[in-house]
């Protein structure tokens, strides 16, 4: 028990470097960085104790801080520039990137011969990363969660200057991939709007024949650019 007591103090106080404040709920923490793999039914369910729950809803926060930062940010630019930024910033590869920096490697829970895989540790470790950021978010709230990823995450890390001059090509990320896979892809207007003396287009992105995602522009090409973008982000292409 002392044993047990002692080496809980001592992941407790590495989680509290990692974070910069104390946890209140360590458990939830080490489900952050659990992998399926390394994984135990919970009672009575069908379900694993694996972090894929945590890194579902931190996927969605680090949307909202990282979509926030960049609307401030980039006042006067439109909402297809202001997607294009966010895709860059929270791409698999980046944040792979970022969690590695961190150090998350350290604390993820695998099977064995996962650990001994450095290219899919990576990418769990991106993962983990966004299973953080859920843990943090239950446990302490949103401002906590955007206090540690202003200073966690995107401070040390984020170049906003370096990242707007980058120009990923998207629609030729999904090209390849289509054609690497034999998959059909097809844009498709599937509303059009009239605002003042413009034309609003909404824009879906279908593979073989069913929708993907959905984009809208005042030019139907920005339209299925942002499509791609985040058709990209769903097939998680960026992090090969």
């Amino acid at each position: 028990m002392l044993f047990f007591n002692k080496k809980n103090l001592l992941y407790k106080k590495r989680m509290r470097k990692l974070l910069g404040f104390r946890p209140r709920n360590i458990d939830l923490y080490k489900k952050a960085f659990r992998h399926l793999s390394a994984s135990e039914k919970i009672l009575y369910t069908d379900q694993k104790d694996s972090n894929e729950r945590l890194e579902y809803l931190g996927d969605a926060v680090l949307d909202l801080i990282v979509a926030e930062l960049v609307f401030r940010k980039f006042p006067f630019k439109g909402e297809g520039f202001l997607t294009e930024i966010r895709s860059k910033i929270v791409s698999r590869k980046q944040l792979s990137y970022i969690a590695q920096k961190l150090g998350l490697h350290d604390f993820l829970e695998t099977e064995q011969i996962i650990a001994k895989n450095p290219h899919v540790m990576n990418s769990l470790a991106g993962n983990a990363l966004e299973a953080l950021v859920g843990a943090i978010y239950i446990d302490r709230g949103y401002k906590a969660s955007k206090r540690f990823v202003y200073r966690k995450v995107l401070k040390p890390y984020i170049d906003l200057d370096e990242i707007q001059n980058q120009d990923i090509n998207y629609k030729s990320m999904i090209n390849q991939w289509a054609q690497k896979n034999k998959k059909n892809i097809e844009f498709r207007v599937i509303e059009t709007k009239e605002e003042g003396n413009n034309r609003k287009f909404k824009i879906a992105l279908e593979v073989d024949g069913i929708e993907l995602c959905q984009a809208q522009n005042y030019s139907k090409k920005l339209a299925e650019k942002m499509a791609c973008a985040k058709a990209a982000e769903i097939l998680k292409l960026e992090e090969n």
